[in-house]
């Protein structure tokens, strides 16, 4: 910018993005604020209607004082024709230096001419070309159609300079109830747009209008009409991303299949040809995702075993579930026949009796409760592989089985992690995993996926595995009136914490947790009654045969999960406010179905109906979108609900409730 004095006539076209020139001028005053001490500012606008001409006077001088009024002369110089014109403003008010006058209809590209005075005798002059006035037009401002409360989100606002000469600065402001929630400056040259994004934050539940207002730095545009805008979004507590995929193929549910339920220990209690087959029906209804069974190393010497083993995987196969078969225990090496034969009775399964669901194979229970050693394990993962390469295209390894310590000691699952990622990760395709805890003890649940989790995403990169989890379950009291209550114990009134509710819950609050957590798989311990060995395991959800294989309250939630989550689909995440007992997980299956499980786990110790419901409001779904809601436990009898309709509003949201006791599935594949 230049500096004229007085009598100078003419200054540059400003060469800033507002096309504001600036002049300085000295008259003859005191020295101490004469016309030197002051910079005089021209910008010439003009519209459809008029042409303002903006004048502003700056100084840098301190104790030298803006004029709050002036005087203007101003020439509009000749043009095209027309003559020249001169126009007189006295006392124009200049709050803080600043005025604007009307100067009336001026075309563009005509100079203008401007002495303003104020104060003792202060002269100031200058020249500039006129201009046409900005546009800032606020061509659109838009949200997420549902966001989260108290997180903050962006509003987008798309502004815009219409015309040719001359760019703004202005303050873009979002403003709810006319209350302003956020401001962002943003500077517009001329014909061209920028796109800014505001962050907001709301704190109040539901539908919320805002305006998004364009305001510009000097009162100089043609219009102000389209300046605003609005949009709606509406708040919730819980959002759906569904482009956070945890899992890509997600393995699913399911339970331990007894190896022995076909076998004379299991008929010595009660399980017989005729009777079996109800078990059998029962276990195809429930339609297991990821199960387990277990060999052992006696069934080479004993055909009975070995032909309960047999038709134990032909039942898992026929459920659809996918098989994984681990070494129970025992010594396994090729010295004693054990590794050959091992592999022989697998390729069996899969050469010739079809057993195609056979995908993982473990070696050893809960290695790392044991004498063995982590190098003598990964020998034998090594020894038995050349044995299997003929099947090895369908069966893959799981390796781990681990419990969090040995039954005496440290915990030692973090070094055994270590080991399989430095040592195995060659030959492993995913990891494993056991939990048990006391129905008083949820917070073990929730520590032992979540330890876990850090470990694995802890290792390198090209070590990490998909985790599953092959056994897990609720433990009770072991004594009930000063007498043993038996393996897994009791509930605070004496029935057996496998038909409680109580333990179906935490199971739920388990399989939900572990799938936010990113958990490939869940296998529970276990599925039916029969004899491992001539101890006493009662972990089953179908009950002996004596009292008609009953189902347990976790077979009715197992079946509202293997009924509304399928194998292969994808786990996402579900964004929620914080400090909330409410937990929910997602999955996405490859057609666009989706499903939300959910609970309060605050329910985790009523094994009771309670009257207390928990309001869920669910956004990030599809607007219009029909689901299903169906609720485990909704009259607290451990059964499974009717399920009811629940539509998604405009805004991609379901709002409804569910009782505290019970667990819901939001889905959109038909219920029967």
């Amino acid at each position: 910018m230049g500096r004229v004095r007085v009598g100078t006539c003419a200054v540059a076209l400003a060469a800033s993005l507002l096309g504001i020139q600036a002049t300085g001028a000295q008259a003859q005053v005191p020295p101490s604020c004469d016309a030197s001490s002051y910079s005089l500012t021209l910008q010439s606008l003009t519209g459809p209607q008029r042409a303002d001409l903006v004048i502003r006077i700056t100084t840098t001088v301190p104790g030298c004082e803006l004029p709050e009024t002036l005087s203007a002369q101003v020439t509009l110089l000749p043009f095209r024709g027309a003559p020249a014109k001169t126009l007189t403003f006295d006392d124009v008010p200049s709050p803080g230096g600043a005025a604007t006058v009307n100067i009336g209809r001026v075309p563009r590209l005509r100079r203008v001419r401007a002495s303003v005075s104020f104060g003792p005798q202060i002269v100031l002059t200058g020249q500039v070309r006129t201009l046409l006035k900005p546009d800032l037009v606020l061509t659109r401002a838009y949200t997420s159609r549902s966001v989260l409360l108290g997180r903050p989100f962006f509003v987008v606002a798309i502004v815009q300079e219409r015309t040719k000469d001359v760019g703004l600065t202005a303050i873009v402001t979002v403003s709810a109830g006319g209350a302003p929630l956020a401001t962002q400056e943003v500077t517009v040259a001329a014909r061209r747009r920028v796109v800014v994004q505001i962050p907001v934050s709301l704190t109040e539940l539901g539908r919320i209008r805002l305006t998004v207002t364009v305001t510009p730095s000097a009162p100089v545009e043609t219009t102000l009409k389209n300046n605003t805008r609005r949009t709606t979004v509406e708040t919730t507590e819980f959002r759906l991303q569904e482009s956070a995929t945890l899992v890509q193929s997600f393995a699913g549910y399911g339970g331990q299949f007894n190896h022995h339920v076909y076998a004379a220990i299991s008929r010595s209690v009660g399980v017989t040809d005729d009777n079996v087959g109800d078990m059998e029906r029962k276990m195809r209804a429930l339609h297991p995702e990821f199960s387990r069974i277990f060999f052992t190393g006696a069934a080479f010497n004993d055909a009975d075993r070995m032909q309960s083993f047999v038709r134990t995987v032909q039942l898992a196969q026929s459920t659809g579930t996918m098989i994984n078969i681990t070494w129970q225990g025992g010594t396994l090496n090729v010295a004693n026949g054990t590794i050959p034969k091992f592999a022989n009775v697998l390729i069996d399964l899969v050469r010739n009796r079809g057993i195609t669901n056979l995908r993982w194979l473990t070696l050893q229970n809960e290695p790392n409760r044991t004498r063995i050693t982590m190098q003598a394990y990964e020998a034998q993962y090594r020894a038995l592989d050349p044995y299997i390469q003929s099947i090895r295209g369908q069966v893959k390894y799981m390796g781990g089985d681990l419990v969090r310590s040995p039954d005496v000691g440290a915990p030692n699952q973090e070094a055994w992690f270590q080991y399989l990622a430095t040592n195995m990760a060659d030959i492993l395709d995913a990891y494993s995993i056991h939990v048990f805890w006391d129905y008083w003890d949820t917070q073990k649940l929730v520590d032992r996926l979540t330890e876990v989790r850090a470990i694995v995403d802890a290792l390198p990169e090209g070590a990490r595995k998909p985790l599953y989890v092959a056994e897990y379950g609720v433990r009770g009291l072991r004594k009930f009136n000063d007498l043993p209550a038996g393996d897994p114990g009791v509930w605070e009134d004496g029935t057996p914490i496998t038909q409680t509710n109580v333990s179906a819950f935490q199971h739920a609050w388990f399989d939900v947790l572990a799938a936010r957590l990113g958990y490939t798989g869940t296998s529970k311990w276990d599925s039916y009654f029969g004899k491992y060995d001539n101890g006493t395991q009662a972990y089953f959800m179908i009950g002996s045969p004596t009292n008609g294989w009953p189902l347990y309250p976790l077979y009715n939630f197992v079946h509202l999960l293997t009924s509304t989550v399928k194998r292969d689909w994808r786990t996402v995440n579900v964004d929620g406010v914080p400090d909330s007992s409410r937990l929910l997980a997602a999955y996405v299956g490859k057609k666009g179905e989706h499903t939300i499980v959910g609970l309060d786990t605050a329910g985790a110790q009523l094994n009771a109906l309670s009257d207390t419901q928990v309001m869920y409001t669910l956004g990030g779904l599809a607007p219009s979108q029909r689901f299903h809601l169906a609720v485990w436990n909704e009259a607290g009898d451990g059964v499974i609900g009717p399920s009811k309709i629940v539509t998604s509003d405009a805004f991609g949201v379901v709002t409804f409730a569910s009782p505290l006791h019970g667990v819901f599935a939001l889905t959109t594949l038909r219920l029967a």
